[in-house]
C-alpha cells in the first residue's frame, strides 16, 4: 500500500519533471543573460524532484541518509521560489528602465519632461541593483538551512541544537528577503504602465505568487519555531498539512511563473 507522503512524493516527480523541460524552453528561448529567475525555477524542479525521489527511496528502505536528505530539500525549496521572483522582478525592472530612457531620448527637446523620466529610470536602476543584491542572503539562508538540517540529523544533541538554530536563522533570513519582495513589488506597481505586455504578465505572475509564497514560508516557520510535531520536516509531520501549506502553493507558483515565460515575448 502507498502511504500519503510516498503518493505526493510520486505525484511531485509527475508534475515536476515535465515542468523542467518547459523552463528550460522558455530559458533558451530568452536566452540567458535576462532569465536569471526561470533558471532558478528549473533548479526548484530538480529539487524537487530529487526530493521526491529519496522520500520514496525512504519509504521502501528508511535508513539516516534518506530522511536527511529528504527533510533537506523540503526545506530549502524556499530558496530558489524567491530566488525566480527576484529574477522575474528584475526582469521587469530592467524593461521598465529600459522603457523610460527610450522616453527620455523621445523628449530631449523639453528639459522639464526629460529631467522628470531620467529621475525615474534612475530610481528603477536603483531598485534594481536592490534586487540583484536581495540574491546574496538568499544564498546564504539557502546554505544555513542546509547546514542546519545536516546538523539536525546528527545523533549528538549539540549538533542538533546547533542544526535547529542555524535552519531557524536561515528561516528569518527567508522572511525578511520575503519582506522586501513584498515591498518592491508593490513600489514597482506604479511603473507597470511602462511596461510591455509581457512583461505585465510577468509583473503579475510575480504579485499572484506572493501569498502563496507567504504560505509556503509560513509552514516553514511553523516547522522551525513551533514546537507541535505535525509541522515536522520528518516522517513525524502531518502529510496533508505539507500538501496543502507547502507542495500546493509552490506548485501554483512555478506554474505561474512557466506561464508568465512561455507567454512573454523575447526582446
Amino acid at each position: 500500500m502507498v502511504h500519503t507522503e510516498e503518493a505526493i512524493a510520486y505525484a511531485e516527480i509527475c508534475v515536476y519533471v515535465p515542468i523542467f523541460i518547459l523552463t528550460l524552453i522558455v530559458v533558451f528561448r530568452h536566452g540567458f543573460k535576462k532569465q536569471l529567475g526561470w533558471i532558478y525555477l528549473a533548479i526548484f524542479c530538480v529539487v524537487r524532484v530529487a526530493g521526491a525521489g529519496f522520500k520514496i527511496d525512504e519509504s521502501k528502505h528508511p535508513n539516516k541518509t534518506n530522511t536527511e536528505w529528504s527533510g533537506i530539500l523540503q526545506s530549502i525549496g524556499l530558496s530558489p521560489l524567491l530566488m525566480a521572483s527576484l529574477g522575474l522582478l528584475k526582469r521587469v525592472t530592467d524593461e521598465v528602465s529600459n522603457h523610460v530612457r527610450s522616453q527620455t531620448n523621445s523628449y530631449t527637446s523639453n528639459r522639464g519632461i526629460s529631467g522628470l523620466i531620467t529621475k525615474r529610470a534612475t530610481a528603477n536602476s536603483r531598485r534594481s541593483r536592490i534586487i540583484q543584491v536581495m540574491q546574496l542572503p538568499t544564498m546564504i539562508a539557502l546554505i544555513l538551512c542546509v547546514v542546519g538540517g545536516t546538523d539536525e540529523g546528527d545523533s549528538s544533541l549539540s549538533e542538533i541544537k546547533t542544526g535547529k538554530k542555524y535552519t531557524k536563522i536561515g528561516i528569518i533570513i527567508f522572511l525578511f528577503v520575503y519582506l522586501l519582495l513584498s515591498s518592491l513589488v508593490i513600489i514597482t506597481m506604479k511603473d507597470v504602465g511602462n511596461a510591455m505586455k509581457g512583461e505585465k504578465r510577468i509583473y503579475f505572475a510575480v504579485l499572484c505568487a506572493l501569498p502563496f509564497i507567504a504560505v509556503r514560508l509560513l509552514w516553514s516557520m511553523l516547522s522551525a519555531f513551533s514546537h507541535s510535531r505535525d509541522f515536522s520536516l520528518t516522517n513525524s509531520g502531518k502529510p496533508l498539512i505539507q500538501l496543502f501549506m507547502a507542495v500546493v502553493e509552490e506548485f501554483v507558483v512555478v506554474c505561474l511563473y512557466t506561464l508568465a515565460g512561455l507567454t512573454a515575448h523575447k526582446y
